[in-house]
């Protein structure tokens, strides 16, 4: 089973941390050892572990398109 992390700052100044955010899906890569993903915009930060299963070539995650960001399991 594939694994989310993530974070987020309310205060505009302060931005996510990315050794933070891989630290936290360092910690789950027992849920998905076949790949990784890290996003990193101002204060939000989204980790996925993934564990390729069905879809082994194209799951790459998370997945972002112009300024919008998901990631879903």
């Amino acid at each position: 089973m594939c694994g989310i992390a993530g974070y987020f700052h309310n205060e505009q100044r302060r931005t996510a941390d990315a050794d933070r955010l891989k630290r936290m899906t360092d910690t789950i890569t027992h849920r998905g050892p076949d790949g990784e993903g890290l996003y990193i915009s101002g204060g939000v930060a989204l980790g996925h572990r993934r564990l390729s299963i069905i879809d082994i070539a194209s799951g790459a995650q998370p997945m972002h398109k112009h300024e919008n960001t998901i990631t879903f399991n």
